[in-house]
């Protein structure tokens, strides 16, 4: 099943079940991925879904942290249910354990001993962690390693 006919079905079925803030979140990013879908032109992969869906969990917790900042814990709330929501349609986060293990492994294979080689490893280690890692977490790493 793809992507897209799963956040569809979950949408009716939020709809059935009357879960306003599961339906509401899958409404925006419905209109996320049509958007998406009119400026590619054609059918969207689930490369694309999910691409568009991290792009919108970002952007919510970039909106987390200016609420928490402001001290406005309803809208914290409201933006954290939704993260929560879309996080459903992303694989599964690695722990910092394995991503330390495969960071650890690309600086072996590339040969980088010092942060001037950071630009060397982080392309393939980006690419072997695609979807399972955030690139800050993976940033984070990789500068320990080769600290």
């Amino acid at each position: 099943m793809l992507l897209l006919d799963r956040i569809l079905e979950d949408r009716n079925q939020a709809m059935k079940d009357k879960d306003s803030a599961k339906l509401s979140t899958l409404r925006m990013l419905y209109a996320d991925l049509k958007n998406k879908q009119i400026e590619k032109g054609d059918e969207l992969s689930d490369d694309d879904v999910m691409a568009t869906i991290k792009s919108s969990v970002k952007k919510l917790k970039d909106s987390i942290t200016e609420f928490e900042k402001a001290g406005r814990e309803d809208l914290t709330a409201s933006a954290s249910a939704e993260v929560v929501v879309l996080e459903e349609y992303l694989p599964e986060q690695m722990s910092d354990e394995q991503l330390r293990a495969i960071a650890q492994e690309v600086v072996e294979q590339t040969g980088a001993s010092s942060k001037a080689d950071f630009g060397k490893v982080m392309g393939p280690l980006m690419a072997k962690v695609a979807g399972r890692a955030d690139g800050g977490r993976v940033k984070q790493v990789l500068e320990t390693i080769l600290a």
